[in-house]
């Protein structure tokens, strides 16, 4: 593509002009910058006119002309109030503003790109770094300018007719059926209506209450059974251990007694047909340990090039780091961590689980230690991010279960945040041994 494809000088004129003849009433509906405009004169004077438009003042050339030479902006004072005034009397506008703006825009995006990649090449050239580092910024810089582009800016409605009228009818023909990603936890889906593309969901649940295994039966369902890609960030268990735990969930064989060699016969062809089941899934599995965001998000943009994914896990968000955001403190780091999760959410247009600790205060009330959103650890970034906050209660195990033998062997799942469906709480079988929840 040659350099000169990359702006048009006739479009920045017939826009420029337009505004001069028409005035600014419309400007509201453009999604344009100064520096979108190539050529330096076009970029003074679209600033100008913002800015006149902010101050309420008429958008004609004598106030234009007048801006700029209070405010110092003419570089060349006789052939710019020429210029500015040959934009007011010769400029062809043919077409509405929008179509010039959109042309500017198109233009822009794409020599902000151009400048991107030659950065790149001269970044791969020089850096001294680690690959992975110089990766991670070009991918970064690259997914900037894309989010960018995407923006739309303030929109009429008007033009939203077709689109909400279809998303109500599919609504009402669904009836209540399950629109998002099934974790095929039943009273889950029906009050999140399913994991939705661009959420973040919080699981959290005190040391030994099966955070982890409720996160990988979730992702079990959606891998075997739903055959959705999963992609599993674990910062503290072994990716061994995490295989064995969904290996003996599936085949409902103790992991303890394989480990001890305690299996029975009937048990062998149970863990063979469960690990072919869960080597032949769509799982992704990264044991790494320490994570920055950084490696997050390139880890799963390189994944995002051959694969859709349907659900990312991230086993637990307190152990990641953000070298970036650290001299603040750790509530900026973790602030920091958790927006990243749920811009990647929306990047990858899949849900992410973010599983999460919880503050020792919960140990100290005396009575109701059911979890509240106040329990989160760091909590106040965290819960605003997230779309779902679920925890996981089983409360005095001992207590209450004497008090209820009902409560032996099951858990309670409070959803205590979700921005787009009611929250509650449900009852779901725990068999610890088995690493498996389950529907009761």
């Amino acid at each position: 593509m040659q350099a000169d494809s990359l702006f048009e000088l006739e479009s920045e004129k017939s826009l420029l002009g337009f505004l001069l003849l028409k005035g600014a009433d419309n400007l509201i509906d453009i999604p344009l910058v100064p520096e979108d405009f190539y050529q330096d004169t076009n970029r003074r004077v679209y600033k100008a006119i913002l800015d006149l438009v902010d101050k309420r003042i008429a958008v004609d050339p004598v106030s234009v002309l007048n801006y700029l030479k209070e405010n110092s902006l003419l570089k060349d004072p006789e052939k710019e109030y020429e210029y500015i005034y040959s934009l007011y009397k010769d400029s062809v506008v043919s077409h509405p503003l929008g179509y010039y703006a959109e042309r500017i825009k198109r233009l822009s995006e794409r020599r902000r790109y151009s400048k991107l990649l030659m950065n790149a090449l001269d970044l791969i050239q020089k850096e001294p770094g680690e690959n992975e580092s110089v990766f991670n910024q070009i991918e970064q810089s690259l997914t900037e300018v894309s989010r960018s582009a995407d923006v739309k800016g303030l929109l009429p409605v008007a033009g939203d007719k077709a689109a909400l009228s279809e998303y109500i009818k599919e609504i009402m023909e669904s009836r209540g059926q399950i629109k998002g990603l099934r974790t095929n936890f039943t009273q889950f889906d029906e009050m999140t209506s399913g994991l939705k593309e661009y959420e973040m969901m919080v699981l959290a649940a005190r040391p030994g209450n099966g955070k982890t295994t409720l996160a990988l039966n979730i992702a079990s369902n959606v891998a075997l059974i739903h055959n959705r890609p999963v992609v599993i960030f674990s910062l503290e268990m072994s990716r061994m251990e995490l295989l064995l735990k969904l290996v003996c969930s599936y085949a409902q064989v103790e992991s303890n007694k394989l480990k001890r060699s305690e299996v029975t016969k009937s048990d062998a062809p149970k863990l063979i047909d469960a690990i072919i089941k869960v080597t032949s899934s769509p799982i992704y599995i990264d044991d790494s340990g320490a994570l920055s965001v950084d490696d997050f998000k390139g880890r799963v943009r390189k994944l995002l090039t051959n694969e859709t994914l349907g659900l990312i896990i991230v086993d637990y968000l307190q152990l990641m780091n953000d070298p970036k955001n650290r001299d603040g403190g750790r509530q900026q780091e973790v602030s920091s961590i958790s927006r990243a999760l749920k811009q990647m959410a929306k990047e990858a247009k899949c849900p992410v689980i973010a599983l999460s600790q919880m503050n020792r205060s919960i140990e100290q009330r005396s009575k109701d230690q059911r979890p509240q959103l106040a329990d989160l650890r760091e909590s106040g970034a965290i819960e605003q991010d997230a779309d779902i906050v679920t925890f996981i209660y089983r409360g005095e195990k001992g207590k209450d279960e004497e008090e209820d033998p009902r409560m032996k062997g099951m858990a309670e799942i409070i959803i205590a945040k979700n921005r787009s469906g009611p929250t509650g709480s449900f009852p779901l079988a725990f068999r610890p041994e088995l690493s498996r929840f389950d529907n009761v």
